[in-house]
C-alpha cells in the first residue's frame, strides 16, 4: 500500500512549509584602560514555521472520509548573551599574553501546536473548519546553558605559542548540580624564526594541541513524562514509554592533534601534516526493554567509540613568472574508526531502525561505527554458491539465518586535487575530489527489482539463467530460471537481501570547473576591479564503483546513482531509498569591487 501512483501525489496531496525568521543583534564594547576591554553582546533569533499536509480523499495509507489536513506552528526561539573582558599586556621585549574572561547565557525554547483534521465534511476541503475528527496536540521545550570560561595565549617572539583554555557549563537538561567542565591546551612553534634553515626551507612550523568538548545531552529524560489526550470524558493522561534517567551524565569529547606544516623553494612547494585521535566517551544510547517493566526504551552513558587518522595537503606552484601561474593543492585524508567500549551489559546497537528491511547499521564493540549488517546469499564450506531446488537464490532470508556483516558506509579516504592556471587576465581552475572504500545499499534499486523496472532486469527475461550453484547437499544444480524469477527472490519488494544491491562506494569527479576573466577597467574612481566567471559543478564521473556481488551470468554492475546524494547526519546511513538524481549547475558570475 505504500507503493503510490506517482501522479496521484503530485495532484492530489502536498506538504507545504513557510518560515519567518526575525534576527536581532546588538554589541557594545567598553575600553577600560588600554590594556583591557569589555564586550556586550546580545542576540535574538525567532523563527515561525508553518507546516501544513492534505491528503485528497482516496489516498493510500491516508483513506480518510473526505480527506485529511494537519497544520503545525512551531515557533523556536533562541536567546543569546555574553560578557567578555578581553585583555593584552607585553612582558618585556619578547613576551606577549592576550586572555579572555567571560560569561554566556543561552536559552532555546520550542513551542509546537498541531491540528488535524482526521476526516472532512465537505470533500477535499482543505480546512480545519470541516473535520470531522478535529485533535489538537501542543507540545514545548526549553534548554538553558549558562557558562563561566577563560582563554589566555602566550607568545614568545611571536614564533612561539602557548594556548590554555578551560570552561564550565552549567546544562539543564542535566541532574543537578547540572555542571560540568571541559578545558584546552595547544602548543606551537614556528621553528624557521627561531633557528637558521637551510636555504630549501622556507617556512617550519609544529604545532600539538589538546581539547575536551562537552554536550549536555538530550532533553526530558531525566523524569517520567506525561501526555494529555483527548477522549471519553474528560480525556486521558498517558506516560511515556522511556524509563527516567536521572543519573544523565554529559557527553565529552577527547582530541588530541599534531601537526607540521613546511615551505620550500621560496614558498613554492609546501605541505601539511595532521594527526588526529578522538575519543567520544558518555554518548546516550537507546536499548530495548521487556514488556513487564512497564517501558519499552531505556537510556544510558555508555561508548568509547574512537577516530583517529591523518590529513595531508601538499601545495606546488610548478609555473610561476610575470604573465602565467601554475598553483597545485592536493588534499588526501584517512579515518579509522573503533567502538573501543560500550558497556558492560551491552555489546551492540541497532541504530535507527531498518532491521530486517534492507540493511542495518550497527554500533558493534570491536567494530566500527558505519558497520552494516544484511541478509545475503548463502555460500557453502568450499565457496560455492547454494541454489534452491528450483535454480533460485538460498539465501538466509530463506533460511531463516541472521544478518550479516556486509561492510562499512564510511569511506577508507578521501581526495581533492585543485589546478589552478592564470595567464594574464585568465584563469582557469578544475576540482577533482573523490571517496575511496565504503559501501551504499541501493533500497530504490532493491524495491524495484521486485517490479522488473531496472535496467538490469532486462537480460532473460525468457529464462536460460543458469546459476551454476549447489544444493544442500552439494550436488550442481543446472536448472535454469528467469529474471523474474531471480529478482523477485533477490528483492523481496521491501524486505529484500541488500547484498544484492550493495555497491563500492569509491567514486572520483570532476567536481567544479571555473574559468573566469579580469576585465580591464578605463577608470577606477567608482569600480576598482572587475571580474566575470562561467563555472559548472559536478560536472562529470571519472569513475564509479561496482556492485560488490559477482552475479553469475550478469558480472558486476556499475553504480547507476550518486552516492553523495544519500549522505546525512543521522545514524541511517549507507542506505538510500528514493533519493532525488544528482543535478550539475552551470552559472555565470559577476564580481564587482568598489
Amino acid at each position: 500500500s505504500i507503493y503510490q501512483n506517482p501522479y496521484w501525489l503530485i495532484h492530489n496531496t502536498a506538504i507545504n512549509e513557510s518560515r519567518n525568521r526575525i534576527i536581532g543583534f546588538l554589541s557594545a564594547k567598553y575600553q577600560i584602560v588600554p590594556w583591557l576591554s569589555f564586550t556586550g553582546r546580545a542576540n535574538l533569533d525567532r523563527t515561525f514555521n508553518k507546516l501544513t499536509t492534505q491528503y485528497a480523499q482516496g489516498t493510500l495509507l491516508w483513506s480518510h472520509t473526505g480527506g485529511y489536513y494537519q497544520q503545525q506552528n512551531i515557533t523556536t526561539t533562541q536567546k543569546w548573551f555574553d560578557g567578555i573582558f578581553e585583555g593584552n599586556n607585553q612582558i618585556g621585549r619578547d613576551f606577549k599574553v592576550n586572555y579572555h574572561a567571560g560569561l554566556i547565557f543561552q536559552d532555546v525554547q520550542s513551542d509546537q501546536l498541531t491540528n488535524t483534521a482526521d476526516g472532512l465534511n465537505v470533500t477535499n476541503k482543505f480546512s480545519l473548519n470541516y473535520a470531522t475528527n478535529p485533535n489538537m496536540y501542543q507540545y514545548g521545550d526549553q534548554v538553558q546553558t549558562q557558562a563561566a570560561f577563560g582563554q589566555a595565549s602566550f607568545s614568545f617572539k611571536d614564533a612561539v605559542f602557548l594556548d590554555a583554555s578551560l570552561r564550565n557549563d552549567w546544562d539543564s537538561r542535566l541532574p543537578k548540580p547540572y555542571s560540568f567542565q571541559y578545558y584546552s591546551l595547544g602548543a606551537s612553534a614556528v621553528l624557521s624564526d627561531l633557528m637558521a634553515m637551510p636555504n630549501g626551507i622556507s617556512f617550519l612550523k609544529a604545532s600539538i594541541n589538546y581539547a575536551e568538548v562537552g554536550n549536555g545531552g538530550q532533553f526530558g529524560l531525566l523524569n517520567s513524562t506525561y501526555s494529555y489526550s483527548q477522549g471519553a470524558g474528560n480525556g486521558f493522561l498517558s506516560r511515556s514509554t522511556t524509563l527516567p534517567f536521572p543519573t544523565l551524565k554529559p557527553e565529552i569529547v577527547k582530541n588530541l592533534e599534531a601537526g607540521i606544516e613546511a615551505r620550500f623553494m621560496d614558498n613554492r612547494l609546501g605541505f601539511t601534516l595532521t594527526y588526529y585521535k578522538s575519543n567520544s566517551s558518555n554518548q546516550l544510547l537507546s536499548i530495548n526493554l521487556p514488556t513487564a517493566t512497564g517501558y519499552s526504551t531505556q537510556y544510558i552513558n555508555a561508548g568509547n567509540i574512537q577516530n583517529q587518522g591523518v590529513e595531508l595537503v601538499l601545495n606546488a606552484s610548478p609555473v610561476r613568472n610575470k604573465d602565467i601561474n601554475w598553483d597545485i593543492t592536493l588534499n588526501l585524508a584517512l579515518n579509522r574508526n573503533k567502538v573501543v567500549k560500550l558497556s558492560d551489559e551491552i555489546k551492540t546497537v541497532y541504530l535507527s531502525g531498518g532491521y530486517g528491511r534492507s540493511a542495518t547499521p550497527i554500533v558493534k564493540e570491536g567494530g566500527s561505527y558505519g558497520d552494516l549488517l544484511s541478509l545475503k546469499w548463502l555460500k557453502d564450506s568450499k565457496g560455492n554458491y547454494e541454489v534452491n531446488a528450483d535454480g533460485t537464490p538460498y539465501t538466509s532470508y530463506i533460511s531463516g539465518d541472521p544478518q550479516e556483516y556486509i561492510g562499512n558506509f564510511n569511506p577508507k579516504e578521501t581526495m581533492g586535487l585543485t589546478n589552478t592556471i592564470r595567464y594574464k587576465a585568465f584563469s582557469l581552475r578544475a576540482l577533482i575530489d573523490g571517496r575511496i572504500g565504503g559501501i551504499i545499499v541501493s533500497g530504490t534499486e532493491l524495491n524495484l527489482a521486485f517490479s522488473g523496472i531496472p535496467k538490469i532486469t532486462e537480460k532473460y527475461r525468457e529464462g536460460g539463467w543458469s546459476l551454476g550453484g549447489v544444493d544442500l547437499n552439494g550436488a550442481p544444480v543446472t536448472k535454469a530460471i528467469t529474471s523474474q524469477q531471480f529478482w523477485q527472490v533477490a528483492s523481496g519488494k521491501r524486505y529484500g537481501v541488500a547484498q544484492f544491491f550493495t555497491y563500492d562506494a569509491t567514486n572520483f569527479r570532476v567536481r567544479e570547473l571555473s574559468f573566469g576573466y579580469d576585465i580591464p577597467l578605463r577608470s577606477k574612481e567608482f569600480v576598482k576591479t572587475a571580474r566575470i566567471s562561467a563555472i559548472a559543478r559536478n560536472v562529470f564521473w571519472i569513475y564509479r564503483g561496482k556492485s560488490i556481488l559477482d552475479i553469475p551470468g550478469l558480472g558486476k554492475r556499475k553504480m547507476d546513482f550518486d552516492p553523495d546524494m544519500s549522505l546525512g547526519n543521522g545514524n541511517f546511513q549507507g542506505i538510500e531509498y528514493g533519493t532525488l538524481p544528482a543535478t550539475r549547475t552551470y552559472g555565470l558570475n559577476l564580481q564587482l569591487t568598489f
